[in-house]
């Protein structure tokens, strides 16, 4: 056998490996102005959340989890952003990738976490429908369903700021604004 034809036969067989083991690439993420890819989460209370279910709404989803360092010092601001914008047309949505849902709700709990929580632990849409693999990180989607901001990573203050800003901005888009 040649050494192409070797190559040739190791690449197809390292090709199905992925493919018949999951593992294929992630999509990239979606950028800024692309639609919002359709997603369907199950929330921590049993219920379910799509993205057709939050159509015309401007929608924040946080994607985290409770053993990320970063995600938790974000909490605080998350907490506020979510207060300082109740009775708006903002969702915020935390993802969480956690394996163990019982020690998420706790977490949840005792950290008075009361916006919509959701669970993705196998990250079908954390990195299968969005391309997320680093936490934490945001996802700014507006009313007509495009991207509006990304963010990832967190820095005390900084993030926050820019976070507001974007939300603030995104909220105050009217529906014949061309973009927000």
């Amino acid at each position: 056998m040649t050494r192409k034809a070797a190559y040739s036969r190791i690449a197809l067989a390292l090709s199905f490996c992925l493919w018949a083991g999951g593992l294929a690439a992630a999509p990239p993420p979606p950028k800024i102005g692309d639609p919002a890819p359709a997603f369907t989460l199950q929330t921590l209370d049993g219920k379910t959340v799509s993205s057709e279910s939050l159509k015309g709404k401007t929608v924040l989803i946080d994607f985290w989890a409770t053993w990320c360092g970063p995600c938790r010092q974000a909490l605080p601001e998350i907490k506020s952003l979510s207060k300082k914008n109740a009775g708006q047309s903002l969702v915020v949505i935390s993802v969480s990738v956690d394996d163990n849902k019982a020690a998420l709700e706790d977490f949840v709990h005792k950290n008075g976490m009361d916006w919509l929580q959701a669970w993705d632990p196998q990250g079908k849409v954390t990195n299968g429908v969005f391309g997320i693999s680093d936490f934490p990180n945001y996802v700014l989607i507006d009313a007509k369903g495009r991207v509006a901001y990304r963010q990832k990573g967190w820095a005390p203050m900084s993030s926050a700021a820019l976070l507001d800003q974007a939300v603030a901005r995104v909220l105050q888009c009217k529906p014949t604004d061309t973009v927000c």
